[in-house]
């Protein structure tokens, strides 16, 4: 086991030596890998932003039910009962039409108009507020409604909630796509640069050879350096993409307050940068087993 972790320390002082020499090289393709990994960064920092948003939406869930005239005060209980009974809904609210009138008069400029109505044309009605806006818990609280014969007409806000998911579905597909693809160009920039390292140090690893060093021995210290490549790229980019999200923030708050919202545009360091460094990191050690499959 000893003998195990002082060839890893050997392969390690072995990287940091070589990256120190040819430095400016290291930070260039560090940028490199940085900036190129920051590009689809933004993209999950923004569905990340989006997705925390849709949850905050969960109050606009909801399912109008608008009831038949002089409906029976134990049919309309009983409706009530089996509808919180539903997991999937989190408020039933009863509005008669006398309260729903009154509502009305307050928000309409002419009142005079409303006055002179022979009789009042809204119907009594329950509002169901849902649980969440996926749209799988829509359907449960629809079929039971349209079952009962107490209701007259259904509104269900489900056609925003449908493409606010679909939106987002959309957006981590392309996001997938693109980081896919940039990755694949991080795999060959770092499997080239590890590739002329091999070439440079070429006649160090024939002596090596020729003294008894073994196979893994003499690749360690590459695939160390690939992933070194890959944990400094992502470093830059989880850096990038703080000061970015910083300077967009308060342009974001003040556009969100215009809007009366209390969204704020955040960047979860744990979730979305903690992914990024192993992304990089596992990118860098397949370009450095790449390029020495290659050179083998």
């Amino acid at each position: 086991m000893k003998n195990w972790l002082n060839q890893h320390a050997m392969a390690m002082e072995l990287v940091v030596q070589r990256l120190k020499t040819h430095w400016l090289n290291t930070l260039t393709i560090c940028m490199v890998i940085g900036i190129t990994a920051t590009l689809p960064g933004l993209l999950f920092v923004g569905l990340d932003n989006l997705q925390d948003m849709s949850r905050t939406l969960k109050q606009d869930a909801q399912i109008s039910a608008f009831l038949k005239p002089a409906l029976n005060a134990n049919l309309l209980q009983r409706l009530i009962h089996d509808l919180e009974a539903l997991p999937q809904v989190k408020e039933v609210r009863y509005v008669p039409k006398e309260e729903a009138i009154k509502q009305l008069t307050q928000q309409f400029i002419q009142k005079d108009l409303l006055a002179d109505l022979p009789q009042n044309p809204l119907p009594d009605a329950l509002f169901i507020t849902l649980q969440d806006t996926q749209p799988a818990s829509v359907k449960p609280v629809q079929q039971l409604l349209q079952k009962r014969v107490e209701v007259e007409e259904l509104v269900i806000d489900s056609v925003w909630i449908e493409r606010l998911h679909a939106m987002l579905v959309l957006g981590k597909r392309i996001a997938v796509i693109f980081a896919s693809l940039l990755g694949i160009a991080m795999i060959t920039v770092i499997s080239n640069t590890v590739r002329m390292q091999v070439l440079t140090h070429e006649a160090e690893i024939e002596v090596s050879r020729l003294i008894g060093a073994t196979h893994s021995f003499i690749r360690r210290p590459f695939l160390y350096m690939g992933g070194v490549y890959g944990l400094g790229g992502g470093l830059i980019a989880v850096a990038l993409l703080f000061v970015i999200v910083w300077n967009l923030k308060q342009p974001v708050q003040l556009l969100a307050n215009n809007y009366q919202s209390q969204f704020q545009l955040v960047f979860h360091l744990f979730n979305v940068g903690g992914l990024m460094l192993i992304t990089t990191v596992t990118i860098g050690w397949i370009a450095a087993f790449i390029a020495l499959t290659q050179k083998r």
